[in-house]
């Protein structure tokens, strides 16, 4: 797809925040279907006729190996004429890294369309881009990487300036692989009303969004334009209230006369702040939304208004935290901790497209193809590559997220990519002589943020689900050589389990009372069902952890039988969050890190899964739907199902159920189980009724 072409860029390609205008004019004889394949580190800004193609084209590097990256697959078709065309790339190299970008110190550009003979070499024209300059301080937060743009309007190109591109060595640039992903999708500019307040002028967004900043000013030359975004300052997480982290801003320098200025940087927010002297007279203000080209389905819509609220943030804060790869948060790191990504995995095939299921693919690749030796690291990719035992733990267990995509696609591929991997991993533990695992602590022993964890009986519940699920990925793939070590490994800690960590009335390896513990030992199913009472007691008395461990612990209600109790804590914890301002969920229940993060939408996950009763069966092509009707009276919703869509209506009154299912999947539908409220005497006969769509 590159052949003949050659990586190109200025002379000098070795420095950082580097800006380069590249240009290529060519004739085409006549109009038809044209791709453009295109590669470049790290951002690139493609223009074909003076129109816009691509808005933030390419991925973060490190695709399936190090030294590796992505190509683009981009349809130009619409944008070429017959006659003489133009394309234009502008590209931005940050030759700096965070957590979710790798670095290459070499930056570059290259591109081919074969049908059109076009292709990057030293005939292309290109210059360094006197308009972008270094800002002042603070930098943004070295976690996700890049710059600050500053960007003088008096410092502009024309082709009298252009020289020849010089040639690169490929080997510097590695492997490429083709963009698993869609290219993300920008909207035309969208004016907007705006507010000033506080001596800056305030855009306000319908909701959260990821959005490049635009506008028209009339100036008398040399005023300087900053604009941020509501969220430019954000604490660390728990434990860490008083570390700040500054976001990305923007300095523009105004030019005499007429300005037009769209940022080539995406902010995600609910507000875009422009600080404009008085001396500037505003003409338009607005934005481009650029995000990850992915669609919310119409997400459950039931009777009770707070359980409204709280799903449309789940969805929101999920999509939000998405881009290159899944974020943490957009606006502190931006980093895919896979133990986050777990949280995520189910909320996206209840809720998003298909186009979001590649995404996750993706990370399970970055997952497994970004290893270091046999140990599966929690931050990929990103240059730290950092080990956090329990969160790939968690990536590989029965409730991670390998586990949810092959729940809902049932694609075994995916399965035979990360069977050994996960083995090797898991061999890297030892048993002790209770029966039970040796610690290991990776780059950091982590499990939860804040309080009173049982990190013992953590790790060795985490540990267990991972041998679990490794087992039945085993026996799907008739992969047999790891059997007896897994087997022998289960048995060994349910044998000892119960023995070692059960201290009368809650499950501990000492004092600490741990309410993660002992919804892990339920969901692990190492738990014995006579301790649930006690349990319970526990779940709905203790809150020590965020958001990230909470799905857990009201799953574990949830799994035991007791749904009302699951439905108050999670109704308990998430109320300060369902009644604040903001769009997206914050990282722990009180203002303590970021005010979007992906962790906390495990809500929704529960609500399809325990409320709405829905659970799909790839193995007999089925969607299986168990309701219940004591929480929610009126359920509806709509679902992708095997590239089809699923809409599902109901509604339980005192005097009748009303059911309405409307399935355009190739899956068939099945009412196997309805709950209905006490004293409803046709729940009886719905029970044994099994209905079919």
């Amino acid at each position: 797809m590159l052949t003949g072409a050659e990586w190109i860029w200025e002379e000098n390609n070795r420095l950082n925040n580097d800006w380069v205008y590249f240009k290529k004019v060519f004739e085409v004889e006549k109009e038809g279907n044209y791709i453009l394949y295109i590669s470049a580190d790290t951002r690139y800004f493609l223009s074909i006729n003076r129109k816009l193609c691509v808005l933030d084209g390419g991925l973060f590097r490190d695709a399936y190996g190090e030294n590796s990256g992505y190509v683009d697959k981009v349809v130009i078709s619409d944008f070429i004429k017959a006659g003489q065309n133009v394309m234009e790339v502008l590209v931005w190299h940050y030759g700096n890294g965070g957590r979710n970008n790798v670095p290459l110190k070499s930056a570059g550009l290259i591109f081919a369309c074969e049908e059109l003979g076009i292709y990057s070499d030293s005939a292309t024209k290109c210059l360094r881009h006197p308009g972008f300059f270094e800002t002042a301080l603070p930098e943004p937060s070295y976690l996700y990487g890049g710059f600050n743009i500053g960007y003088n309007a008096n410092d502009e190109i024309n082709d009298e300036m252009l020289k020849d591109a010089v040639t690169h060595c490929r080997e510097d640039f590695g492997s490429l692989y083709e963009r698993p992903v869609p290219l993300f999708t920008f909207s035309p500019v969208i004016s907007v009303d705006y507010r000033k307040t506080d001596g800056r002028y305030v855009v306000k967004l319908p909701t959260a969004l990821h959005v490049m900043a635009y506008m028209e000013v009339e100036t008398e030359g040399n005023e300087t334009i900053e604009i941020r975004n509501d969220r430019y300052t954000v604490n660390g997480g728990p434990g860490d209230e008083m570390h700040q982290y500054a976001g990305h801003r923007t300095e523009y320098i105004c030019k005499k006369g007429f300005n037009q200025y769209l940022n080539y940087d995406y902010m995600a927010c609910e507000e875009l702040h422009f600080y404009i002297p008085d001396s500037v007279a505003i003409i338009r203000l607005g934005y481009r939304i650029c995000e990850y080209d992915t669609e919310l389905m119409s997400l459950m819509h039931t009777d009770n208004e707070e359980v409204n609220i709280l799903i449309k943030k789940c969805a929101r804060t999920l999509k939000f935290c998405m881009r290159d790869n899944f974020m943490d948060c957009p606006d502190r790191e931006r980093g895919q901790w896979i133990g986050d990504v777990s949280v995520q995995a189910p909320q996206i095939f209840y809720t998003l497209d298909q186009n979001a299921v590649l995404l996750l693919k993706k990370a399970i690749h970055n997952f497994i193809s970004l290893r270091k030796g046999d140990c599966l690291v929690g931050n990929v990719p990103g240059i730290n590559f950092s080990e956090l035992p329990s969160q790939s733990l968690n990536a590989i267990s029965e409730l991670g997220m390998i586990s949810a995509y092959y729940e809902f696609t049932g694609d075994a591929e995916i399965l035979e990519m990360a069977f050994e991997p996960m083995v090797r991993y898991l061999r890297l533990w030892s048993m002790n002589e209770e029966g039970l695992i040796e610690s290991r602590s990776g780059d950091w022993y982590w499990f939860d943020h804040l309080y009173n964890q049982d990190k013992t009986v953590l790790e060795n519940t985490w540990y267990y689900m991972a041998l679990s699920f490794a087992k039945r990925s085993g026996e799907c793939l008739l992969r047999l050589e790891h059997h007896d070590f897994l087997t022998n490994r289960m048995a060994s800690m349910e044998q000892k389990f119960e023995e070692h960590f059960w201290k009368g009335n809650y499950y501990g390896s000492g004092e600490i009372v741990d309410e993660r513990a002992n919804a892990l030992a339920v969901l692990s199913g190492l738990a014995k069902e006579e301790h649930f009472e006690d349990i319970k007691k526990i779940l709905i008395t203790t809150y020590n952890c965020t958001p990230y461990m909470e799905v857990y612990v009201s799953e574990a209600l949830f799994k035991m039988g007791y749904t009302r109790s699951a439905f108050n804590r999670i109704m308990n914890r998430y109320m300060p969050l369902i009644r604040n301002e903001n769009a997206t969920l914050w990282e722990d229940f009180a203002i303590l890190g970021t005010r979007n993060h992906a962790w906390s939408g495990g809500p929704l996950t529960l609500f399809y899964r325990y409320l709405a009763g829905v659970r799909i069966d790839c193995g007999e092509k089925a969607v299986i739907l168990c309701p219940d009707f004591t929480i929610l009276r009126e359920q509806e919703y709509s679902m992708q199902v095997a590239g089809g869509v699923l809409q599902v209506a109901m509604k339980c009154d005192e005097n009748a159920l009303q059911i309405k299912i409307d399935n355009k999947t190739p899956y068939q539908v099945r009412l196997e189980k309805v709950n209905l409220p006490e004293g409803m005497e046709a729940g009886d006969i719905l029970r044994q009724l099994p209905m079919k769509f």
